[in-house]
Protein backbone atom coordinates (compact mmCIF):
# COMPACT_ATOMS: atom_id res chain seq x y z
CA UNK A 1 0.00 0.00 0.00
CA UNK A 2 1.11 3.90 -0.58
CA UNK A 3 2.10 5.44 2.44
CA UNK A 4 0.46 8.61 1.65
CA UNK A 5 -3.53 8.62 1.94
CA UNK A 6 -5.93 9.91 -0.93
CA UNK A 7 -6.80 12.99 1.15
CA UNK A 8 -3.37 14.59 1.90
CA UNK A 9 -2.54 13.46 -1.91
CA UNK A 10 -5.93 15.53 -2.98
CA UNK A 11 -5.60 18.62 -0.64
CA UNK A 12 -1.87 18.97 -2.16
CA UNK A 13 -3.06 18.81 -5.50
CA UNK A 14 -6.79 19.65 -6.13
CA UNK A 15 -7.18 22.49 -3.48
CA UNK A 16 -5.11 24.55 -6.07
CA UNK A 17 -8.31 24.33 -8.44
CA UNK A 18 -11.79 25.00 -7.76
CA UNK A 19 -12.75 21.76 -6.78
CA UNK A 20 -13.43 21.28 -3.11
CA UNK A 21 -11.02 19.03 -1.20
CA UNK A 22 -13.38 17.00 2.00
CA UNK A 23 -12.17 16.34 4.74
CA UNK A 24 -13.26 12.43 6.10
CA UNK A 25 -13.05 13.85 9.83
CA UNK A 26 -16.07 16.28 8.91
CA UNK A 27 -19.58 15.01 9.70
CA UNK A 28 -21.44 14.44 6.10
CA UNK A 29 -25.02 16.49 6.04
CA UNK A 30 -26.50 16.83 2.49
CA UNK A 31 -26.44 20.07 2.66
CA UNK A 32 -22.74 20.25 2.88
CA UNK A 33 -21.92 17.39 0.82
CA UNK A 34 -24.21 18.59 -2.07
CA UNK A 35 -20.95 20.92 -3.08
CA UNK A 36 -18.28 18.83 -1.34
CA UNK A 37 -19.22 15.51 -2.69
CA UNK A 38 -18.97 14.55 -6.97
CA UNK A 39 -22.18 14.83 -8.97
CA UNK A 40 -22.74 11.02 -9.65
CA UNK A 41 -24.06 9.35 -13.51
CA UNK A 42 -24.00 13.02 -14.60
CA UNK A 43 -23.21 11.37 -18.39
CA UNK A 44 -25.50 8.24 -18.00
CA UNK A 45 -22.48 6.43 -19.01
CA UNK A 46 -20.03 4.35 -16.72
CA UNK A 47 -16.31 4.30 -18.29
CA UNK A 48 -13.78 0.91 -17.08
CA UNK A 49 -11.27 2.40 -15.53
CA UNK A 50 -9.64 -1.08 -13.68
CA UNK A 51 -10.26 -4.67 -13.58
CA UNK A 52 -8.58 -7.99 -11.39
CA UNK A 53 -10.07 -11.31 -12.23
CA UNK A 54 -9.58 -14.36 -10.66
CA UNK A 55 -10.13 -18.24 -12.81
CA UNK A 56 -9.64 -21.97 -11.10
CA UNK A 57 -6.37 -23.77 -11.91
CA UNK A 58 -7.57 -26.67 -14.26
CA UNK A 59 -6.16 -29.12 -11.37
CA UNK A 60 -8.32 -27.65 -9.12
CA UNK A 61 -11.64 -29.76 -8.44
CA UNK A 62 -15.35 -28.69 -9.69
CA UNK A 63 -16.13 -26.95 -6.35
CA UNK A 64 -13.16 -25.23 -5.78
CA UNK A 65 -14.76 -22.01 -7.38
CA UNK A 66 -12.34 -18.67 -7.23
CA UNK A 67 -15.75 -15.91 -7.11
CA UNK A 68 -15.62 -12.58 -5.31
CA UNK A 69 -17.47 -12.23 -2.49
CA UNK A 70 -17.67 -8.63 -1.88
CA UNK A 71 -15.38 -5.75 -1.80
CA UNK A 72 -15.20 -2.54 0.39
CA UNK A 73 -13.10 0.65 -0.30
CA UNK A 74 -11.32 1.94 2.61
CA UNK A 75 -12.40 4.36 4.34
CA UNK A 76 -9.23 7.24 3.23
CA UNK A 77 -9.99 5.59 -0.49
CA UNK A 78 -6.98 4.77 -1.40
CA UNK A 79 -6.98 1.10 -2.13
CA UNK A 80 -10.35 -1.70 -2.23
CA UNK A 81 -10.34 -4.97 -0.23
CA UNK A 82 -11.90 -8.15 -1.88
CA UNK A 83 -12.67 -11.17 -0.57
CA UNK A 84 -12.25 -13.98 -2.87
CA UNK A 85 -13.82 -17.45 -2.29
CA UNK A 86 -11.21 -20.17 -1.48
CA UNK A 87 -8.42 -17.30 -2.36
CA UNK A 88 -8.73 -15.13 0.78
CA UNK A 89 -8.79 -11.69 0.47
CA UNK A 90 -6.99 -9.39 -1.92
CA UNK A 91 -6.17 -5.33 -1.53
CA UNK A 92 -5.72 -3.88 -4.71
CA UNK A 93 -4.50 0.14 -5.26
CA UNK A 94 -6.25 2.72 -6.37
CA UNK A 95 -4.31 4.19 -9.83
CA UNK A 96 -2.52 7.52 -8.60
CA UNK A 97 -3.66 9.15 -12.02
CA UNK A 98 -7.15 8.95 -10.71
CA UNK A 99 -6.57 10.68 -6.87
CA UNK A 100 -7.50 13.81 -9.29
CA UNK A 101 -8.69 15.09 -12.34
CA UNK A 102 -11.12 13.10 -14.83
CA UNK A 103 -10.18 10.50 -17.46
CA UNK A 104 -10.63 10.60 -21.01
CA UNK A 105 -12.70 8.08 -22.99
CA UNK A 106 -9.63 6.49 -24.93
CA UNK A 107 -7.75 5.59 -21.33
CA UNK A 108 -6.09 1.90 -21.21
CA UNK A 109 -7.71 0.04 -18.35
CA UNK A 110 -5.29 -0.89 -16.04
CA UNK A 111 -5.25 -4.59 -15.01
CA UNK A 112 -4.25 -4.77 -11.73
CA UNK A 113 -2.29 -6.87 -9.01
CA UNK A 114 -3.08 -7.11 -5.64
CA UNK A 115 -0.59 -5.51 -3.30
CA UNK A 116 -1.82 -7.44 -0.30
CA UNK A 117 -2.84 -11.59 -0.50
CA UNK A 118 -3.52 -13.20 2.59
CA UNK A 119 -4.65 -16.38 2.12
CA UNK A 120 -7.77 -17.66 4.46
CA UNK A 121 -7.91 -21.24 5.80
CA UNK A 122 -11.52 -21.01 5.44
CA UNK A 123 -14.66 -19.48 4.66
CA UNK A 124 -14.74 -15.88 5.33
CA UNK A 125 -18.08 -15.04 7.09
CA UNK A 126 -17.93 -11.42 7.13
CA UNK A 127 -15.40 -8.12 7.08
CA UNK A 128 -14.81 -4.90 7.23
CA UNK A 129 -12.21 -1.75 7.89
CA UNK A 130 -11.43 0.15 11.00
CA UNK A 131 -13.58 3.41 10.44
CA UNK A 132 -10.53 5.82 10.80
CA UNK A 133 -8.16 3.92 8.46
CA UNK A 134 -5.82 6.52 6.92
CA UNK A 135 -2.77 5.12 4.85
CA UNK A 136 -0.78 8.34 5.98
CA UNK A 137 -1.17 6.78 9.83
CA UNK A 138 0.04 3.09 9.26
CA UNK A 139 -1.65 1.95 12.64
CA UNK A 140 -4.89 2.68 11.68
CA UNK A 141 -4.40 0.56 8.09
CA UNK A 142 -6.08 -2.81 8.98
CA UNK A 143 -9.16 -4.56 8.63
CA UNK A 144 -11.21 -7.44 10.39
CA UNK A 145 -12.56 -10.88 9.59
CA UNK A 146 -14.50 -13.70 11.25
CA UNK A 147 -13.40 -17.14 9.26
CA UNK A 148 -14.91 -20.45 9.66
CA UNK A 149 -13.84 -22.31 13.14
CA UNK A 150 -11.12 -19.15 14.01
CA UNK A 151 -11.78 -16.22 15.99
CA UNK A 152 -12.06 -12.85 14.75
CA UNK A 153 -8.73 -11.77 13.68
CA UNK A 154 -7.27 -7.92 12.85
CA UNK A 155 -4.54 -8.09 9.51
CA UNK A 156 -2.34 -5.36 8.53
CA UNK A 157 -3.33 -3.68 5.46
CA UNK A 158 0.44 -2.61 4.39
CA UNK A 159 2.41 -6.62 4.64
CA UNK A 160 -0.98 -8.30 5.48
CA UNK A 161 0.37 -9.79 8.92
CA UNK A 162 -2.04 -10.67 11.52
CA UNK A 163 -1.84 -8.18 14.49
CA UNK A 164 -4.35 -10.08 17.08
CA UNK A 165 -7.16 -12.23 17.82
CA UNK A 166 -10.80 -11.63 19.86
CA UNK A 167 -12.26 -15.26 20.60
CA UNK A 168 -15.40 -15.35 21.83
CA UNK A 169 -16.46 -18.55 24.60
CA UNK A 170 -19.35 -20.29 24.97
CA UNK A 171 -21.01 -21.22 28.15
CA UNK A 172 -18.87 -24.39 27.68
CA UNK A 173 -15.56 -22.98 27.39
CA UNK A 174 -15.68 -23.66 23.08
CA UNK A 175 -14.37 -20.85 20.83
CA UNK A 176 -17.18 -19.81 18.91
CA UNK A 177 -16.18 -18.64 15.55
CA UNK A 178 -18.77 -15.09 14.72
CA UNK A 179 -20.92 -14.66 12.21
CA UNK A 180 -20.85 -11.42 11.37
CA UNK A 181 -18.61 -8.07 12.24
CA UNK A 182 -18.61 -4.54 12.67
CA UNK A 183 -16.98 -1.66 14.46
CA UNK A 184 -18.22 1.41 16.64
CA UNK A 185 -18.60 4.10 14.56
CA UNK A 186 -15.85 5.64 16.89
CA UNK A 187 -14.01 2.25 16.20
CA UNK A 188 -12.53 2.04 20.01
CA UNK A 189 -15.16 -1.35 20.01
CA UNK A 190 -15.39 -4.65 17.75
CA UNK A 191 -19.23 -5.87 18.21
CA UNK A 192 -19.65 -9.23 16.53
CA UNK A 193 -22.57 -11.30 16.04
CA UNK A 194 -22.88 -14.85 17.20
CA UNK A 195 -26.35 -17.53 17.45
CA UNK A 196 -27.44 -16.65 20.41
CA UNK A 197 -25.15 -13.78 22.00
CA UNK A 198 -24.09 -10.53 20.76
CA UNK A 199 -20.42 -10.03 21.87
CA UNK A 200 -18.68 -6.18 22.07
CA UNK A 201 -14.70 -6.14 22.46
CA UNK A 202 -13.20 -3.31 23.55
CA UNK A 203 -10.12 -2.74 20.42
CA UNK A 204 -7.05 -2.19 22.94
CA UNK A 205 -7.55 -5.23 24.95
CA UNK A 206 -7.30 -8.36 22.19
CA UNK A 207 -7.75 -11.76 23.54
CA UNK A 208 -11.02 -13.43 25.22
CA UNK A 209 -12.16 -9.75 27.29
CA UNK A 210 -16.04 -9.03 25.94
CA UNK A 211 -19.17 -7.90 27.01
CA UNK A 212 -22.29 -10.11 26.13
CA UNK A 213 -25.53 -9.49 25.41
CA UNK A 214 -27.97 -12.47 24.18
CA UNK A 215 -30.39 -12.70 21.28
CA UNK A 216 -33.03 -14.92 20.39
CA UNK A 217 -31.24 -15.11 16.48
CA UNK A 218 -28.29 -15.80 14.94
CA UNK A 219 -26.93 -11.91 14.56
CA UNK A 220 -26.38 -12.03 10.52
CA UNK A 221 -25.78 -8.25 9.77
CA UNK A 222 -24.93 -5.15 11.69
CA UNK A 223 -25.46 -1.48 10.55
CA UNK A 224 -24.07 1.52 13.33
CA UNK A 225 -25.32 4.99 13.09
CA UNK A 226 -24.06 6.94 16.27
CA UNK A 227 -25.29 4.92 19.03
CA UNK A 228 -28.00 2.96 17.30
CA UNK A 229 -27.12 -0.65 16.64
CA UNK A 230 -29.32 -2.29 13.45
CA UNK A 231 -29.19 -6.37 13.97
CA UNK A 232 -30.23 -7.90 10.98
CA UNK A 233 -31.07 -11.73 11.55
CA UNK A 234 -32.09 -14.81 9.37
CA UNK A 235 -35.24 -15.42 10.87
CA UNK A 236 -35.72 -11.96 8.62
CA UNK A 237 -36.39 -9.96 11.32
CA UNK A 238 -34.34 -6.65 12.11
CA UNK A 239 -33.49 -5.49 15.85
CA UNK A 240 -32.91 -1.92 16.98
CA UNK A 241 -30.38 -1.39 19.93
CA UNK A 242 -29.37 1.88 21.41
CA UNK A 243 -26.02 1.09 22.79
CA UNK A 244 -24.31 3.36 25.37
CA UNK A 245 -20.95 4.32 26.09
CA UNK A 246 -20.19 1.12 28.47
CA UNK A 247 -21.48 -1.22 25.58
CA UNK A 248 -24.94 -1.86 27.10
CA UNK A 249 -27.71 -2.63 24.59
CA UNK A 250 -31.14 -1.42 25.00
CA UNK A 251 -33.72 -2.77 22.71
CA UNK A 252 -35.97 -0.24 20.84
CA UNK A 253 -38.03 -2.72 18.81
CA UNK A 254 -38.27 -5.20 16.15
CA UNK A 255 -38.53 -4.59 12.33
CA UNK A 256 -40.95 -7.34 10.11
CA UNK A 257 -41.31 -7.00 6.45
CA UNK A 258 -38.69 -9.29 4.71
CA UNK A 259 -39.26 -12.77 3.13
CA UNK A 260 -35.80 -13.88 3.56
CA UNK A 261 -32.78 -13.82 6.14
CA UNK A 262 -31.52 -10.40 6.00
CA UNK A 263 -27.76 -10.24 4.96
CA UNK A 264 -26.46 -6.80 4.54
CA UNK A 265 -28.23 -3.21 5.81
CA UNK A 266 -27.33 0.43 5.77
CA UNK A 267 -27.72 3.77 7.35
CA UNK A 268 -28.49 6.51 4.87
CA UNK A 269 -25.44 9.55 6.15
CA UNK A 270 -28.46 11.49 7.54
CA UNK A 271 -28.94 8.37 10.25
CA UNK A 272 -32.99 8.75 9.83
CA UNK A 273 -33.34 5.71 7.30
CA UNK A 274 -32.15 2.46 7.30
CA UNK A 275 -31.58 0.54 3.82
CA UNK A 276 -31.93 -3.46 3.95
CA UNK A 277 -31.82 -6.50 1.35
CA UNK A 278 -32.25 -10.25 1.99
CA UNK A 279 -31.52 -13.93 1.05
CA UNK A 280 -33.75 -14.79 -1.84
CA UNK A 281 -35.85 -11.99 -1.44
CA UNK A 282 -36.11 -9.43 -4.56
CA UNK A 283 -37.36 -6.34 -2.72
CA UNK A 284 -35.67 -4.33 -1.04
CA UNK A 285 -36.76 -2.18 1.86
CA UNK A 286 -36.26 1.62 3.43
CA UNK A 287 -36.79 2.09 6.84
CA UNK A 288 -38.06 4.89 9.04
CA UNK A 289 -36.51 4.40 12.12
CA UNK A 290 -38.38 7.09 13.85
CA UNK A 291 -41.37 5.10 12.78
CA UNK A 292 -40.29 1.15 12.28
CA UNK A 293 -43.38 -0.79 12.24
CA UNK A 294 -43.63 -1.19 8.50
CA UNK A 295 -41.32 -0.30 6.01
CA UNK A 296 -41.10 3.36 4.12
CA UNK A 297 -40.15 2.34 0.67
CA UNK A 298 -40.04 -0.99 -1.20
CA UNK A 299 -37.88 -1.39 -3.68
CA UNK A 300 -36.70 -4.39 -6.64
CA UNK A 301 -33.52 -5.93 -7.33
CA UNK A 302 -32.59 -9.64 -8.79
CA UNK A 303 -31.93 -12.04 -5.81
CA UNK A 304 -32.23 -15.58 -6.98
CA UNK A 305 -29.52 -16.80 -4.10
CA UNK A 306 -28.67 -17.16 -0.40
CA UNK A 307 -25.39 -15.97 -1.35
CA UNK A 308 -24.87 -11.90 0.38
CA UNK A 309 -25.65 -8.95 -2.01
CA UNK A 310 -23.89 -5.98 -1.08
CA UNK A 311 -25.30 -2.33 -1.52
CA UNK A 312 -24.08 1.02 -1.24
CA UNK A 313 -25.62 4.45 -0.67
CA UNK A 314 -23.54 7.57 -1.85
CA UNK A 315 -21.84 9.98 0.83
CA UNK A 316 -24.29 12.48 -0.28
CA UNK A 317 -27.13 10.27 0.66
CA UNK A 318 -28.33 11.14 -3.40
CA UNK A 319 -27.67 7.28 -4.54
CA UNK A 320 -28.68 3.94 -3.77
CA UNK A 321 -26.68 1.69 -5.77
CA UNK A 322 -27.18 -2.18 -5.91
CA UNK A 323 -25.98 -5.11 -7.96
CA UNK A 324 -28.21 -8.56 -8.40
CA UNK A 325 -27.93 -11.94 -9.81
CA UNK A 326 -28.75 -10.75 -13.29
CA UNK A 327 -25.35 -8.87 -13.57
CA UNK A 328 -27.31 -5.06 -13.92
CA UNK A 329 -26.66 -2.22 -11.59
CA UNK A 330 -29.33 -0.47 -10.41
CA UNK A 331 -29.24 3.38 -8.75
CA UNK A 332 -31.93 5.26 -7.27
CA UNK A 333 -31.71 9.21 -7.79
CA UNK A 334 -33.49 10.62 -4.98
CA UNK A 335 -33.36 13.77 -7.48
CA UNK A 336 -35.67 11.99 -10.04
CA UNK A 337 -37.15 9.29 -8.10
CA UNK A 338 -37.79 9.83 -4.10
CA UNK A 339 -36.72 6.05 -2.63
CA UNK A 340 -36.44 7.82 0.87
CA UNK A 341 -39.76 7.92 1.31
CA UNK A 342 -43.58 5.94 0.49
CA UNK A 343 -44.39 5.24 -2.78
CA UNK A 344 -47.53 7.04 -4.32
CA UNK A 345 -50.41 4.53 -4.25
CA UNK A 346 -51.54 5.73 -7.65
CA UNK A 347 -48.48 5.03 -9.26
CA UNK A 348 -47.77 1.32 -11.29
CA UNK A 349 -45.73 -1.18 -9.20
CA UNK A 350 -43.05 -1.32 -11.61
CA UNK A 351 -39.65 -0.63 -11.39
CA UNK A 352 -39.07 2.81 -10.63
CA UNK A 353 -34.87 2.82 -10.88
CA UNK A 354 -33.52 5.93 -12.04
CA UNK A 355 -30.85 4.27 -14.16
CA UNK A 356 -29.96 0.47 -15.58
CA UNK A 357 -26.35 -0.75 -16.11
CA UNK A 358 -25.86 -3.99 -17.53
CA UNK A 359 -22.14 -4.42 -16.77
CA UNK A 360 -21.73 -8.14 -15.73
CA UNK A 361 -22.54 -11.37 -17.05
CA UNK A 362 -22.56 -13.23 -13.65
CA UNK A 363 -23.95 -11.97 -10.63
CA UNK A 364 -23.12 -8.58 -9.49
CA UNK A 365 -22.67 -9.36 -5.78
CA UNK A 366 -21.03 -6.03 -4.27
CA UNK A 367 -20.87 -2.56 -5.47
CA UNK A 368 -18.71 0.18 -3.32
CA UNK A 369 -19.04 3.65 -3.75
CA UNK A 370 -15.74 5.85 -3.73
CA UNK A 371 -15.36 8.22 -0.52
CA UNK A 372 -13.96 11.06 -1.96
CA UNK A 373 -14.03 9.93 -5.91
CA UNK A 374 -17.00 9.78 -8.44
CA UNK A 375 -15.61 5.82 -9.05
CA UNK A 376 -17.70 2.77 -8.49
CA UNK A 377 -16.14 -0.51 -7.53
CA UNK A 378 -18.37 -3.83 -8.21
CA UNK A 379 -17.44 -7.34 -7.80
CA UNK A 380 -19.03 -10.12 -9.90
CA UNK A 381 -19.00 -13.97 -9.45
CA UNK A 382 -21.13 -17.21 -7.43
CA UNK A 383 -21.38 -20.54 -6.97
CA UNK A 384 -21.88 -22.50 -10.01
CA UNK A 385 -23.98 -26.03 -9.56
CA UNK A 386 -23.36 -28.52 -12.32
CA UNK A 387 -25.90 -28.80 -14.93
CA UNK A 388 -28.23 -31.69 -13.98
CA UNK A 389 -28.41 -33.00 -17.48
CA UNK A 390 -24.79 -32.59 -17.85
CA UNK A 391 -24.59 -34.29 -14.75
CA UNK A 392 -26.57 -37.01 -15.84
CA UNK A 393 -24.97 -37.13 -19.09
CA UNK A 394 -21.61 -37.57 -17.43
CA UNK A 395 -22.71 -40.40 -15.04
CA UNK A 396 -24.51 -42.14 -17.65
CA UNK A 397 -20.98 -42.18 -19.70
CA UNK A 398 -19.60 -43.84 -16.64
CA UNK A 399 -21.80 -46.15 -16.08
CA UNK A 400 -21.71 -47.70 -19.97
CA UNK A 401 -18.44 -46.51 -21.44
CA UNK A 402 -20.47 -45.00 -24.54
CA UNK A 403 -22.16 -42.40 -26.05
CA UNK A 404 -24.48 -44.67 -28.25
CA UNK A 405 -25.99 -46.21 -25.15
CA UNK A 406 -27.61 -43.13 -23.86
CA UNK A 407 -28.76 -41.32 -27.19
CA UNK A 408 -32.15 -41.27 -25.85
CA UNK A 409 -33.14 -37.87 -26.95
CA UNK A 410 -31.67 -36.14 -23.66
CA UNK A 411 -28.61 -34.39 -26.41
CA UNK A 412 -31.11 -33.64 -28.78
CA UNK A 413 -32.90 -31.48 -25.77
CA UNK A 414 -30.08 -29.75 -24.70
CA UNK A 415 -29.03 -28.82 -28.72
CA UNK A 416 -32.11 -27.61 -29.36
CA UNK A 417 -31.93 -24.81 -26.74
CA UNK A 418 -33.38 -26.56 -23.63
CA UNK A 419 -30.47 -26.54 -21.57
CA UNK A 420 -31.24 -24.75 -18.54
CA UNK A 421 -28.35 -22.81 -18.34
CA UNK A 422 -29.72 -20.27 -20.81
CA UNK A 423 -31.90 -19.03 -18.11
CA UNK A 424 -30.25 -19.87 -15.11
CA UNK A 425 -27.28 -18.13 -14.08
CA UNK A 426 -26.17 -20.73 -11.45
CA UNK A 427 -25.75 -23.76 -14.16
CA UNK A 428 -24.10 -21.69 -16.68
CA UNK A 429 -20.29 -22.99 -16.79
CA UNK A 430 -19.32 -18.94 -18.58
CA UNK A 431 -18.01 -17.70 -14.82
CA UNK A 432 -16.85 -14.25 -13.78
CA UNK A 433 -14.98 -13.61 -11.03
CA UNK A 434 -13.60 -10.02 -11.35
CA UNK A 435 -13.86 -6.94 -9.33
CA UNK A 436 -13.86 -3.28 -11.64
CA UNK A 437 -13.51 -0.16 -10.78
CA UNK A 438 -16.10 2.34 -13.09
CA UNK A 439 -15.69 5.84 -13.87
CA UNK A 440 -19.66 7.47 -12.31
CA UNK A 441 -18.27 10.90 -12.86
CA UNK A 442 -17.97 13.76 -15.66
CA UNK A 443 -15.67 12.41 -18.35
CA UNK A 444 -13.34 14.74 -19.77
CA UNK A 445 -13.31 14.77 -23.51
CA UNK A 446 -9.85 14.42 -25.95
CA UNK A 447 -9.93 17.07 -28.23
CA UNK A 448 -6.80 15.40 -29.52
Amino acid sequence: MESESLEEYSVNQISSSNEPARDLNTSLDTDECSYQYPDLFTGKTLLELCNSSWSRSQKAQDDIQPYLRGCKWSPDGTCCLSVVNNDGMHVTELPRDLYSGCPTPNRTIDILESAVHMKEAGLVYDFCWYPGMNSGIPETCCWLTTIQNSPIQMWDAFDGSLRCTYRGFNAVDEMEPALSLTFSQEGSRIIAGYKKVIRTFDVDRPGRDFAEHKVTSPASCFATNSNLLAVGSWNTTINLYNVNEMGTYKSIGKMHGHAGGVTHMKFTPDGIRLVSGARKDHRFLVWDIRYYRRPLNVLTRAINTNQRIYFDISPCGKYLVTGGTDGVLKVWDVDRVDWKNSLDPSEDDGDNVTYKFPLHNDCCNSVSVHPLRPILATGSGQYHFKDPLVALEDESIQLNGTLDNINNGTLDNINNGTDISDNDLRYSREAENSVVFWWIGDILQDNT
